[in-house]
């Protein structure tokens, strides 16, 4: 009787463990090697300076390949390494799609490197070593003799006042120079009429505040001068 009952058990367990078998089988088939689970559609999103294809390729995600081998960490890491890349975010869409999506970075400014210029963004990592570029402002007044793409430049950032103003004046492409001097910083506009901050604390507020008064000016057909903001008071415009 107990022999009968260890047989049935250990029949049972066999065929509980064939049938597990074939299940894993029929799931490996699926997985890896049916077309189910093969990536067909890559989006990318957030991409303006670099392009989508460049990233997708970057990723080394391929068309066909299947979807379970992908691995996120080695696909970010890959796709940060370019310069103009400060985060990116993988995201699997079961069974077959994939989203990139990337935070370029904001170029803000460049510096005169020999015959070239240092593109800058706003957190002072330097992105590219291009040509004058119409649409950022120059920075002057500071000088550097190496520098690392897709690092932080350190002359920059030191400076707390530019690196505060960066952020400031991205994409507004009304600044043509910014010329650093101490505690002074001149901000020349392509309209002709300059804003002179010294000795500022709060940046942001007395920024705002210019702008302001340089839009009024403009309004008045005014095109040269300087607005002058010294150690928080109050602004004189000295034509």
């Amino acid at each position: 009787m107990v022999e009968r009952r260890q047989f049935r058990l250990k029949r049972r367990y066999g065929i509980l463990i064939f049938v597990l078998f074939i299940i894993a089988l029929i799931l490996y088939i699926v997985v890896f090697r049916s077309s189910v689970f093969n990536v067909k559609e890559i989006y990318v999103y957030g991409a303006k300076t670099v392009e989508k294809n460049d990233i997708i390729k970057m990723s080394g995600i391929e068309i066909g390949s299947n979807i379970f081998k992908i691995n996120k960490s080695k696909v970010l890491n890959s796709i940060e390494k370019h310069p103009y890349i400060k985060d990116a975010f993988v995201k699997i869409l079961y069974p077959s799609k994939v989203e990139i999506k990337v935070d370029e970075r904001k170029v803000a400014a460049q510096l005169g490197y020999k015959n070239k210029y240092l593109y800058i963004d706003t957190d002072c990592v330097a992105v590219e070593l291009g040509d004058y570029n119409d649409k950022l402002p120059v920075i002057e007044g500071i000088s550097i003799t190496k520098f690392d793409i897709g690092s932080n430049v350190s002359k920059i950032s030191n400076n707390k006042d530019i690196a505060k103003l960066l952020p400031l004046i991205y994409n507004k492409n009304i600044y043509k120079d910014i010329i650093v001097n101490g505690s002074k910083i001149t901000l020349e506009t392509k309209s002709g009429i300059n804003i002179v901050l010294e000795n500022v604390d709060d940046l942001s507020y007395y920024l705002k505040f210019s702008e302001r008064i340089l839009d009024d000016l403009q309004k008045k057909g005014y095109y040269s001068g300087n607005v002058l903001i010294v150690s928080d008071g109050n602004p004189i415009y000295m034509p």
